[in-house]
């Protein structure tokens, strides 16, 4: 029998049994997806984030309170204060070329007889530097601002208190009891801190401590440098500084995180790298599962099919032709279960990145592999059944009822 006898012959056989074979798919249709869906949703991540920190800018690290970044994301751990930065300031590291510093709390903020909840943020005029809003109307903060009553509302902010479409610069809020006037709009300049400059209400760092929260502390401290190559060694000049400051021995932890965005880009990558080959993993039992489900199915087929093989055998056909037609129509059912899967998964990626923003990425790596595992679970599990139905005999064949 030729090959091409032999191919439509099986496809044929699958038809004949569609709902079947489909089921028999679904184990190998479900694989194939996860693998192809976390494997590129997950570089599209990374390449979404690699983007915007190209964006925003590599060439900055933070420093925040806590032993660890469980603690330092949970606000908890001993303060950074002004006078940490002084000493950082006084330590006079060639490599840092900006020092913005960072307080927040919620407060209520009121005007035109509407009220919100905001987060009130303390900076300083170097954090449009590291930090890049867009000012949609007026100006940032500036040196002279230090300990004045100003502020910079976020764009959605300014549409709960003024309305849309207006410029509020130069009227009068309230945050808590204490009028400030308007002296900017902003707007995030880019998504990787989602609306942070939206919803955020900004005033000078001075301001807040001396007048809302009665403390110098500092929730984090953002430090730019001038050369990146320079970064881990000007990261470990500010560690060992604020150790010596904060009186923390060579032995003992420090109550401090520095983090670069660069090293956080990196664990992500690992992160990302490592959910995918549990996913892997995962759907390596799927593909098990799929692959036991063709075995048994292409068993039932041998037995229903027994005296078409006795006929095929006894006008001809050789033990090959019996194994090969068998094996083909194993590999062709999970080859197209492969190449279904592979469609449901490059359309579920260019789904989620529409719905959430980053690029749509498909590693051709990923879909060759996809086919070839799902090829070769077809021709392993198809063996047995194809071994069988090649080693019946024709006239024991003829006979089965």
């Amino acid at each position: 029998m030729e090959l091409k006898e032999i191919l439509k012959s099986a496809i044929q056989a699958l038809r004949m049994n569609a709902l079947r074979s489909s089921l028999t798919m679904l184990g190998i249709i479900i694989g194939i997806t996860a693998v192809i869906l976390i494997s590129s949703v997950g570089q599209g991540a990374v390449a979404f984030i690699s983007n915007e920190l190209s964006s925003f800018g590599t060439n900055f690290f933070s420093i925040n309170p806590g032993h660890d970044m469980v603690s330092a994301m949970g606000g908890g751990g001993e303060p950074i204060t002004l006078n940490d930065i002084e000493a950082i300031k006084d330590a006079n590291i060639p490599n840092i070329d900006t020092i913005a510093p960072f307080f927040y709390t919620s407060r209520v903020v009121s005007a035109n007889d509407e009220t919100v909840r905001a987060l009130v943020y303390g900076m300083t005029p170097e954090a449009q530097l590291l930090l890049k809003p867009n000012m949609i109307y007026g100006d940032f903060l500036a040196e002279d601002d230090k300990n004045n009553r100003v502020v910079i509302l976020g764009s959605e902010v300014v549409e709960d208190l003024f309305g849309e479409d207006t410029d509020p610069v130069g009227e009068s809020v309230k945050i808590d009891d204490i009028r400030f006037v308007v002296i900017g709009v902003s707007k995030s300049g880019g998504t990787l801190f989602g609306s942070f400059f939206n919803t955020a209400v900004n005033i000078p760092l001075e301001t807040l401590q001396n007048q809302i929260t009665g403390n110098d502390e500092i929730a984090e401290v953002d430090i730019s440098v001038y050369n990146t190559d320079l970064l881990n060694e000007t990261m470990d000049e500010v560690e060992l500084v604020l150790r010596d400051h904060r009186g923390i021995s060579d032995g003992e932890d420090a109550d401090f995180v520095l983090t670069s965005f660069t090293a956080a880009l990196d664990t992500f990558g690992t992160i990302t790298t490592l959910l995918t080959v549990f996913i892997a993993g995962i759907s390596a039992i799927s593909l098990l599962v799929g692959g036991i489900g063709v075995m048994n199915i292409m068993l039932v087929s041998v037995t229903e099919r027994t005296k078409e093989i006795g006929l095929l055998k006894a006008i001809g056909a050789k033990r090959k032709d019996i194994l090969m037609q068998f094996l083909i129509e194993s590999a062709v059912m999970t080859t197209i279960g492969g190449i279904v899967g592979i469609i449901l998964g490059v359309g579920g990626t260019f789904l989620i990145s529409i719905v959430a923003g980053i690029p749509f990425i498909i590693s051709l790596f990923w879909i060759l592999l996809a086919v070839s595992i799902s090829t070769l679970v077809g021709v392993i599990f198809g063996i047995y059944p194809a071994r069988k139905a090649a080693d019946l005999q024709p006239i024991d064949a003829l006979r089965y009822e």
